[in-house]
Order: C-alpha cells, then sequence, then structure tokens
C-alpha cells in the first residue's frame, strides 16, 4: 500500500488539512476512557499510522477523546505527508499549534523541504530567523536567488570566519561570498588559521585547495607540523623567520607540549632566539610547556608555573600549580599557592579542605581543625572527607522538596498544558517530546512551582527529569527525589552476583545516566551505565553472549549486567582501588596507568586531585560522595575515607 493511500483524496487540499485538524473535536462525543485506556489506544493509533492503516487510525484517533496529546498524532499524521502539503496548508498547521514543541520540528523538516526543491522565495516566507547554521545558510542561498544582496557578505562571513566545518548547505553562499570578495587570499589564510587553532587539520587542507601552489604548500607543512610535530621540527627550526612559519613554529610547539613537555623545552630552546617571535607568541608557548609540564606529573612544572608572569596565571595555571605542591606533600608551598589564588577559587571547597590539608601537614592543628569542622557540615563530597578527619557525623539531613496533594497536582497540571502533556508523551514512551513539553512549561513557572513539579516527575518515577528540575531550584536536601534507587531488583542480582557495592553502582548509574535507561550521549554511550557499543560487545563476548544490537544494550537488565561485568573487570584490575576502577571507567585503564604515582604511594585523595583530566577528577569525587547518600538509603553506616585505599605506583 502506498503512504496514506486511504487518504489520497485528502492529499494536497484544504479538505485534508482540515480532516486532521477536526479529528479531536469530531471525537469530543465519544465515552471518555480512562487515562490508561487512552495511552494504550494512543501507542495502537501510533502503529496504525505507522503501518499506514488510516481507517484504523482515524477510528482510533477519534476514540481518544479529549486526551492532552492526541495532537501529536495530528503531527505524525502531517509530518507523514508534509511533501504534498501546499504552503496554505502548513501555515494553517503551523499557526494551530503555537505552542507545541513540535511546531518547531515541523517547521524545520518544512524549510528543508522547500531547499531540496529551490523553492527559495516560498523559504524566505517561512524562515523564522533560526540560529541554526544550516539554515542559516539556505537563508542565505535563499536572498542570493531572488537577488535580495544588500549587506549578505556581511553575513556569510560571520559563518565563514569559524575553523569548523560547516554543512553543505553553506556552500553556495561561500562560493558567492570569495566571489565577491577583493582580497580572496586573505579570507581563506584567516579560516585556515581559525582551522589549525580548532584542531581542524583536515578542514585547512581542504581550505588550501583554494590558493596557488605555494601556498598550498605552505598549508600542507603546517598540516604535517600538527600531525606529526616532533618529525617536522627540524626542517621548522631550519625555515626563514617569517610571520607565517612563527606561526607554523607556535603550532607544532604547543602540539608537542601535549604530548611531551620536556620535548617541547628543550625544542623551544632551540628557536626561542633565533626567530623574533613576538612577546605574546612567547608567553603563550611558555604557559603551553609549563601547563603540561604539569599535568604529566614533570618536576620541572612547578619551576616554570612559577616562572610565568602574574598575568599569564589564569585559572589553570593556579590550579596546576597548587597541585604539583600537593602532589610532593610541599604544605608550605601550598598554603602560599593557595593564599595567592583568586578569592573565587579560594572559595572552592576543594581548596578548602587542602588549606586545612595543608595547614595540618605543616603542622598547625588548630587552624586544620577550625577550617576542616566548619567544611564538614557540608554533605559533599570534601565535606565528607573532613568530617571522617574530625571524627565526625555526616550532615545528611533530609528535606521533602515541597508538600502538596494530589489535588493541588491536578492544579498545577491543568493551569500548564505543557506539563500534562509532557507526562503523557512519557507514559506512552516519546521521552524526547516529553522533554520538550516540559521544559517548555517549567520555563513559565515559579520556584515554588517548578519544586511541585520536580515533585510530581519524581512520583511518576521519571527520575532524570526530576534532578534536573529540582536542580533549577535552590534546594539541595530532597535526597530521596535527587538519589533515588530504581531498579533495585536488577540491580542487586548483579551486584551480588559480582560481590560489588551497590552503593558505588548506584553512584555510577547516577553519574552517567541520572537513572534515564534511554541516555545516550554525544559520544555514542548508551544507556544507565553509558557503555560504549565496543565496550558492551567486549564484555558480552567475555560472558559468552552473543554480539548485541544498540537496542539490547540499552535494555535495563542487560545494561546493568554488562555495565557491573565491566566495572568489576576494572576493579579487579586495580586490586579492589575504588577510586581508580571509577577513574577507569570514566577515562579507560590504560589513562589510569599512566597517571599512577612514580616511586611511592599516595593517599587516595592527593591522587584523585592531581588526575590530569578535569571530568575525571569530578567524576571519581561525584561516585564517592554519591554512594555516602546511597548508604543512608540502605541503611549502611561507611565512612568515604575507607573506600578511598592509598595509590601505589604499580598495579
Amino acid at each position: 500500500m502506498e503512504p496514506f493511500e486511504g487518504c489520497k483524496q485528502f492529499a494536497g487540499s484544504a479538505h485534508w488539512l482540515r480532516f486532521l485538524l477536526l479529528a479531536i473535536s469530531l471525537a469530543a462525543g465519544s465515552a471518555q476512557a480512562s487515562i490508561e485506556q487512552q495511552r494504550d489506544l494512543f501507542n495502537q493509533a501510533e502503529r496504525a499510522l505507522h503501518s499506514n492503516d488510516l481507517d484504523q487510525f482515524t477510528s482510533l484517533k477519534q476514540q481518544l477523546g479529549d486526551y492532552p496529546i492526541v495532537a501529536y498524532l495530528e503531527y505524525d499524521a502531517f509530518k507523514k505527508n508534509l511533501p504534498q502539503a501546499t504552503p496554505a496548508e502548513v501555515r494553517i498547521f503551523l499557526e494551530s499549534y503555537q505552542d507545541f514543541p513540535f511546531r518547531y520540528h515541523l517547521l524545520s523538516s518544512w524549510l528543508r523541504h522547500l531547499a531540496k526543491q529551490g523553492r527559495w522565495q516560498e523559504y524566505l516566507e517561512f524562515y523564522d530567523d533560526r540560529s541554526a547554521t544550516q539554515y542559516k545558510c539556505h537563508w542565505i542561498t535563499a536572498r542570493i536567488e531572488t537577488g535580495d544582496v544588500t549587506g549578505l557578505n556581511d553575513e556569510i562571513r560571520t559563518i565563514w570566519l569559524t575553523g569548523y566545518s560547516q554543512p553543505d548547505a553553506c556552500d553556495p553562499a561561500f562560493a558567492y561570498f570569495l566571489e565577491h570578495q577583493p582580497d580572496v587570499e586573505k579570507f581563506v589564510w584567516q579560516r585556515i588559521e581559525k582551522a589549525f587553532a580548532a584542531r581542524r587539520p583536515s578542514l585547512a587542507r581542504y581550505l588550501a585547495g583554494k590558493l596557488p601552489k605555494a601556498q598550498r604548500e605552505v598549508v600542507e607543512t603546517w598540516y604535517q607540523a600538527h600531525k606529526n610535530p616532533v618529525d617536522s621540527f627540524p626542517k621548522l627550526s631550519k625555515a626563514k623567520d617569517t610571520a607565517l612559519n612563527r606561526k607554523i613554529l607556535v603550532h607544532a610547539l604547543k602540539r608537542m607540549a601535549r604530548r611531551d613537555s620536556v620535548e617541547a623545552g628543550e625544542s623551544w630552546q632551540k628557536v626561542s632566539d633565533r626567530f623574533k617571535f613576538s612577546a605574546a607568541q612567547k608567553l603563550e608557548v611558555e604557559k603551553k610547556i609549563a601547563l603540561s609540564a604539569a599535568l604529566q606529573h614533570r618536576p620541572e612544572g612547578k619551576e616554570l608555573l612559577e616562572a610565568l608572569p602574574a598575568s599569564a596565571k589564569n585559572d589553570t595555571a593556579h590550579l596546576w600549580l597548587a597541585r604539583i605542591y600537593l602532589r610532593d606533600e610541599d604544605w608550605i608551598g601550598l598554603i602560599r599557592t593557595i593564599d595567592a589564588m583568586p578569592q573565587h577559587l579560594r572559595d572552592d571547597a576543594e581548596w578548602i579542605y587542602w588549606q586545612a590539608r595543608s595547614y595540618e601537614g605543616a603542622g598547625h592543628q588548630v587552624k586544620a581543625d577550625d577550617i576542616m569542622s566548619k567544611l564538614a557540615n557540608r554533605s559533599t563530597y570534601h565535606g565528607f572527607l573532613a568530617a571522617d578527619r574530625m571524627g565526625k557525623p555526616y550532615r545528611i539531613r533530609h528535606e521533602k522538596v515541597i508538600d502538596v496533594n494530589p489535588e493541588q497536582n491536578r492544579k498545577l497540571l491543568g493551569e500548564h498544558p505543557n506539563l500534562l502533556r509532557a507526562r503523557e508523551l512519557f507514559f506512552v514512551g516519546r521521552k524526547t517530546e516529553a522533554r520538550r513539553e516540559w521544559f517548555q512549561g517549567i520555563r513559565r513557572l515559579s520556584s515554588q512551582q517548578i519544586k511541585q513539579a520536580a515533585s510530581m516527575a519524581h512520583g511518576w518515577k521519571w527520575h532524570d527529569n526530576a534532578i534536573k528540575t529540582v536542580a533549577k531550584t535552590s534546594h539541595t536536601k530532597d535526597y530521596d527525589l535527587r538519589f533515588p534507587m530504581p531498579y533495585q531488583e536488577q540491580v542487586m542480582s548483579h551486584v551480588d552476583n559480582h560481590d560489588l557495592d551497590p552503593s558505588i553502582v548506584y553512584g555510577i548509574m547516577r553519574r552517567e545516566s541520572l537513572f534515564d535507561p534511554l541516555a545516550q550521549s554525544r559520544v555514542g554511550a548508551l544507556g544507565l551505565m553509558q557503555l560504549m557499543p565496543a565496550t558492551a560487545r567486549s564484555v558480552a563476548r567475555k560472558l559468552g553472549l552473543g554480539k548485541p544490537a544498540r537496542s539490547e544494550i540499552l535494555k535495563v537488565d542487560n545494561n546493568i549486567r554488562l555495565g557491573t561485568q565491566y566495572f568489576k573487570t576494572v576493579l579487579d584490575r586495580f586490586d579492589n582501588n575504588i577510586p581508580l576502577a571509577a577513574a577507569s571507567y570514566n577515562a579507560g585503564p590504560h589513562n589510569v596507568k599512566r597517571w599512577l604515582p612514580e616511586d611511592q604511594s599516595m593517599s587516595a585523595d592527593q591522587w584523585i586531585e592531581t588526575v590530569p583530566y578535569k571530568e575525571t577528577r569530578k567524576y571519581i569525587k561525584a561516585v564517592l560522595a554519591y554512594a555516602t547518600i546511597f548508604d543512608r538509603h540502605l541503611g549502611k553506616d561507611v565512612l568515604i575515607s575507607s573506600r578511598m585505599d592509598d595509590v601505589q605506583p604499580e598495579y
């Protein structure tokens, strides 16, 4: 059956549009089904539309009565037949659903359709000044094609001067821009430099095709300096002292420092006086070498960072100088370094904690205890560590975010249709659209109403949404809402199988996905425990299981089974050291092995604070702190420090 065969008589006419828009009112006289029945009918209608059973689709839709999300079936049907719609029909539909998030996405589809067909005048009529580059570039093409080019080069220049590849939709705009520039090479070089700065060497190489041969060769030299700075350096160091060669050298030295600060430092000494680098370029290279030395735990990092002028010491420089003193247990130096930090860094809990630790290490116990005692009142990673050092109980005092009754919730939902639609979209499994409705509705609420909304989402077991919503308020003490324990049967079963600590596993799940079983990261990690497909398949193979498809990895029980097995693997790899295992789960065992101390053990809090990756440092701290809160839920009395064994040089 062809798409929409049952509705051919409506296609391309206003009759068809009215058929869609009036479906809800046509069903008003039907008997009202229960909310559970409506959800089931909605899902049946979705399936009928998907299989092009239009008679069944229409019948089911009419049975839905005033179900809050019946409009989404109208949207599905309209979008399915969008290529056959007329501009008038599209405009009427968009105007009929002004408050629905799907309006934006339907217009996106329509704009792409118009662009594909080259209907540029209509594109201009529908374009809503959205900032997404693809649509902006189509808008520029539409203006070129319709002859409206006044001031257009200024619009294109903003898109052109970026170091990242742009959508194919921008090609006509860029061609027009370069054709109407008196100095094309200048603009090509500007973008090439931005591409190298953004670490997009392939884009720079592509752009070089727009330059004369001699200049293309220079770009190729720069490309090789980016990809292989060590191999390229001997030739670069003997090149002519030109402004462009100095830029390439600076780039190569910074790339070299990322891999080996010592080699970069030695190479810098060979060329720093031979070439006429500007003061800014010299500072740029020296700062990169110093920070790389610190990140690579090189002994010269301290001296290099201290030698930087005060104007060059940004937050990163201050923090890594402090971490060097911390790793070396130079407590006097650490006190001095913390005192020299900007106030906003000194006020952070981690440096309050390390100020106290440094006073303790330097023999100033009274000062240390005074600082630790205040910090111990916080229910955070550093607060828990401070409490352990002071022998104080943790201050995890639950305070419900809000007290409301069902009638108040019904009132809120009645007054805010976005929230009601979000609830129903969540229960019928359309979570992406549910989130769009939810957060569009949240923008219109008071702080108290946001708390109420978070409480409602928690009651529906929409945990990731509840956590994100309450985070928009200042309330942090509803530990039941912020730290739920869903899927207990599956978690406890797999935890028992692997002899794992359930609090740690729950800490990982919360940090990874906020308990969203369908979570998908930008890099492709999947599910509750955010498994990369390759990792999941490797673990499945070792368990003697088949190669799981993406949909199988997302299933709750599979995800927990594979995730706990992988965590058990890295835990065994590092002799049950929980901080190292957590770091491995986040950044991979190969990185953790590189970060181990060289010749003697190190306390876990010191090691965690000097992990080179900011994301991993935060990850380990979060997992440990979250586990401490989950202990409360499980009725366990465990010290955070008991999960923080010293880190050894070898495992």
